[in-house]
C-alpha cells in the first residue's frame, strides 16, 4: 500500500516539502491537551489558595497530586510517544493500550482527588491503583513498539521514511552519541522510580488506610526528585545539544546524573530511617540541579558552533529556557545551602519555575510539528512567556517570603503570581488550540 504524502512546513519561513507523514496519530495529542486541562485545573486550585489561604488544608493535597500526575507526567507520556513516533520511527502494533493508559491515568487523577476531596478511602485507594498502572501499560506499549521494529527489521514495510521530516534531527546519534546514551540510561532509570514510586503509594495505602499521600514522603521523593526530575534532565540530554546546535559534557553530565541517583536512594533511605541523612541527601541533590543549569545557561548563551543542522528556534523559546535553568539554578543553590526538597519554594521552584518554564519553550519549538499547527502570533506568544516567568517568579519570592518571615506582602505576591500561572496555562492551551492547521 503507497505510504500518503503530505506537506509539512519546515519552519515559519522556509519552503515546504513533501514528505512520508509519520505515525503520530492523536494519541500523543490527547495526552498533551489532557496535561495542560489537568495544569489549568491545578494552576486554578493555586490561584483559589493564593487569594483564599485558609481553603490550603483541603486544597493542598489536590493541587500537590494534580501538579505531578495530572500535569507533568501525562505531559511526558505525550510527548514520548510522539518523539519517538517522529526520532525513533517506533509505532506500537496495539494503540488501544496506549487509549487504555491515557484513560487509566486520567481516571487515576480524579479518582485520587475526588477521594480527598471527600474523604473517601475506596476512591483514593482506585486512583492509587490507576496510578500505578498507567506506567505499566506505558512501558509495555513502548517495549512493544521496540520489538515490533525489530521484527520488520530490514523490510521496514510499515515503518514510515522520516528522513525528510523536520523532526529527523531528533534521532539519536550523530554527534551526540555520548550524551544520548547517558540520557537514555537517565529515561530508563527515572521509568523505574515511577513504578516504584506509584507502588510504594499504593501498598502504603492499603497497609495503612489512613495515610494521606502527602504523608508518603520516600515515595514523593522517588518521584518528585526521581521520575520528574531525572526524566528532565535525561531528555534535556538529547534534546538540548540538538537545539542549541552545541554539546554538553557527556563525562561531566553522566557524574551529575550518578550523584543524582544516589542522592535519590540516600534520600529514600534517609526519609525512612534516619532524617539526618535525608538531610545530607538532599543538600548533595542540589549539585545534579547546579550542574545541569549552569551547562545549559551556558550552551544558550553560546552560538551555534558545530554546524549542525537544527531546527528553527522561536526567540520566546530562548527566553523561557533561560528563565528555567536560572530556576534549576536557584533551585540547586538553595537544597545545597540546606532548604528542605518538600518545602513550596523547594515545589515550586521545580514544577513551576523550571519543569513549566521548559515545557512551554520546547512546545514553541515542537508543536508545530507533533500537533501540526501553525506558530501562534509572537507578540502574544511573548505576552503569555512573561507572563509565565513573571509568575513563577512571584510565587517562587511569595512563598520564600512566607517560609522565612510571612508579611501581607507575600499573600499579595501569591495572589498575583497564582493568577498569572493560571491565566498564562490557560493561554497557552488556547493558542494552540485556536491556531489553524499547518499546510
Amino acid at each position: 500500500m503507497p505510504r500518503q504524502q503530505t506537506e509539512v512546513s519546515v519552519g515559519p519561513d522556509a519552503q515546504t516539502r513533501t514528505v512520508n507523514e509519520p505515525f503520530i496519530g492523536r494519541l500523543p495529542k490527547a495526552f498533551i491537551v489532557a496535561a495542560f486541562v489537568n495544569f489549568i485545573v491545578g494552576a486554578s486550585f493555586g490561584g483559589w489558595m493564593a487569594v483564599q489561604p485558609s481553603a490550603g488544608a483541603v486544597l493542598g493535597q489536590v493541587h500537590g497530586e494534580i501538579n505531578p500526575f495530572g500535569w507533568l507526567t501525562m505531559l511526558i507520556y505525550g510527548m514520548t510517544y510522539a518523539v519517538l513516533s517522529i526520532a525513533a520511527g517506533l509505532r506500537p502494533p496495539k494503540p488501544w493500550v496506549g487509549w487504555l493508559q491515557l484513560i487509566g491515568a486520567q481516571l487515576g487523577v480524579i479518582g485520587v482527588v475526588v477521594g480527598l476531596l471527600l474523604l473517601s478511602k475506596p476512591l483514593l485507594w482506585s486512583g492509587l491503583v490507576l496510578q500505578f498502572v498507567a506506567p505499566v501499560l506505558f512501558l509495555a506499549n513502548i517495549l512493544s513498539a521496540v520489538v515490533s521494529r525489530r521484527k520488520v527489521g530490514a523490510v521496514r514495510k510499515s515503518t514510515p521514511d522520516l528522513s525528510l521530516h523536520p523532526l529527523s534531527l531528533l534521532r539519536r546519534g550523530g554527534a551526540y552519541q555520548a550524551t544520548d546514551r547517558v540520557g537514555q540510561r537517565g529515561t530508563d532509570v527515572s521509568a523505574m522510580l515511577l513504578l516504584a514510586g506509584t507502588a510504594w503509594m499504593l501498598v502504603r495505602s492499603v497497609t495503612s488506610p489512613g495515610t494521606l499521600p502527602e504523608q508518603m514522603t520516600g515515595a514523593l521523593f522517588l518521584l518528585y526528585y526521581g521520575w520528574i526530575a531525572g526524566t528532565i534532565f535525561a531528555v534535556a540530554l538529547h534534546m538540548f545539544p540538538r537545539f542549541l546546535g552545541t554539546g554538553v559534557s557527556a563525562r561531566g553530565s553522566l557524574v551529575a546524573q550518578l550523584v543524582w541517583g544516589v542522592a535519590v536512594v540516600v534520600g529514600v533511605l534517609g526519609l525512612v530511617w534516619s532524617p539526618p541523612v535525608a538531610g545530607v541527601a538532599s543538600r548533595l541533590l542540589g549539585l545534579p540541579f547546579l550542574w545541569f543549569g549552569a551547562s545549559y545557561l551556558w550552551m544558550l548563551s553560546r552560538r551555534r558552533v558545530n554546524g549542525q543542522p537544527s531546527l528553527p528556534i522561536p526567540v520566546v523559546s530562548r527566553g523561557l529556557w533561560w528563565a528555567a535553568w536560572v530556576f534549576c539554578l536557584v533551585l540547586g543553590a538553595f537544597l545545597i545551602g540546606g532548604l528542605s526538597p518538600f518545602t513550596l519554594v523547594a515545589f515550586h521552584l521545580l514544577f513551576l519555575g523550571f519543569g513549566t518554564n521548559l515545557v512551554y519553550g520546547i512546545g514553541y519549538t515542537l508543536f508545530p510539528y507533533v500537533l501540526h499547527r501553525r506558530e501562534p502570533p509572537r507578540p502574544v506568544a511573548a505576552v503569555q512567556a512573561a507572563g509565565a516567568i513573571i509568575g513563577s517568579l512571584l510565587m517562587v519570592v511569595a512563598f520564600a517570603s512566607i517560609h522565612w518571615a510571612a508579611s501581607q506582602l507575600s499573600f499579595v505576591l501569591l495572589a498575583v503570581g497564582g493568577t498569572l500561572a493560571a491565566l498564562s496555562a490557560v493561554a497557552f492551551l488556547l493558542m494552540w488550540l485556536t491556531s489553524r492547521r499547518a499546510v
